[in-house]
């Protein structure tokens, strides 16, 4: 019944690579909507869903993209009357006194009324989260607590918060009774990794060499247990250098016409990963781009 409502919606949430458990997850709240809505019609009273929620897993897991997604189903759903979404980072609260880092959470709440307002990983701590109970002052998770008391059902209020900090939330009393809906983002594998590599290319109209995962995966998981691997965003920064590499390459041959990428191109990407201190290379690879192994489905 829903997909009714919200079709394009959720073929871009269908788009994203792999969480097949998020997606569930945010199926079952749009129905949750959905239902609210036809009981309304009807005349009945129902208690509206809680609609706060905080987005557990690790950087790079498409939580920001899925929390604007969420915002444009309730808009279609009639939910909030915009849907948009206003992003607080980490730069909002930082490098700022004060009085300051509350005026800077209040704008953003002011601008995010009918949408979305979805607190960063990078911003979770510095929202005074964990200021000292006797701290009587007011911090910008303060702000934060009032505007969505003061602008119930205004406002939908999605914090990214690491596993290890969902303890914080719990033992914040003013956090614990809004935030009572958790949604677990698992990392993405090796697969799901190369699939979004592969789209990158394919958006710009590049392929990707032969036998690049038989180099890459391992690569993927030597790193991926990793306490700070970073999921897509390791891969967008490895493709962006592999770019770098392949119209190097194209400069040293004077080529015009440089095709798509080669096996060396990444290999170039990873020791300048390395070189940089990014992250450490596999030097066991072989990155002999002359090799032909079959590719990904």
């Amino acid at each position: 019944m829903v997909e009714r409502y919200v079709r394009e919606e959720f073929k871009e949430l269908d788009r994203l690579v792999g969480l097949a458990s998020v997606k569930g997850e945010i199926s079952r709240l749009a129905q949750r909507l959905v239902n609210e809505k036809h009981y309304r019609a009807l005349g009945v009273s129902v208690l509206p869903t809680r609609r706060h929620l905080v987005f557990s897993g690790p950087a790079g897991v498409a939580k920001s993209k899925v929390a604007r997604i969420f915002g444009q189903i309730c808009y279609r759903l009639g939910t909030l009357d915009k849907g948009h979404m206003v992003i607080v980072d980490h730069a909002d609260l930082t490098a700022a006194s004060f009085d300051e880092k509350v005026a800077r959470m209040r704008a953003k709440c002011d601008a995010a009324l009918d949408g979305i307002l979805y607190i960063r990983n990078e911003a979770f701590l510095a929202a005074g989260i964990l200021r000292s109970t006797g701290d009587l002052r007011l911090d910008a998770v303060d702000v934060m607590i009032e505007a969505m008391a003061r602008h119930r059902g205004r406002i939908i209020v999605v914090l990214d918060a690491r596993p290890n900090q969902l303890q914080c939330i719990s033992f914040h009393s003013g956090l614990a009774r809004r935030f009572t809906e958790t949604i677990d983002f698992p990392a993405h594998d090796a697969l799901e990794l190369m699939r979004i590599l592969a789209a990158k290319a394919e958006h710009l109209g590049l392929d990707l060499p032969d036998g690049l995962e038989s180099d890459l995966i391992p690569w993927i998981a030597a790193h991926s247990r990793r306490h700070d691997w970073r999921n897509a965003y390791e891969i967008a920064d490895l493709f962006s250098r592999a770019l770098g590499a392949r119209a190097a390459r194209g400069a040293r041959e004077r080529c015009a016409d440089l095709g798509g990428f080669r096996r060396s191109d990444f290999k170039h990407a990873l020791n300048a990963r390395q070189a940089n201190g990014t992250i450490d290379a596999v030097a066991s690879m072989n990155f002999d781009s002359g090799a032909s192994q079959p590719s990904l489905p």
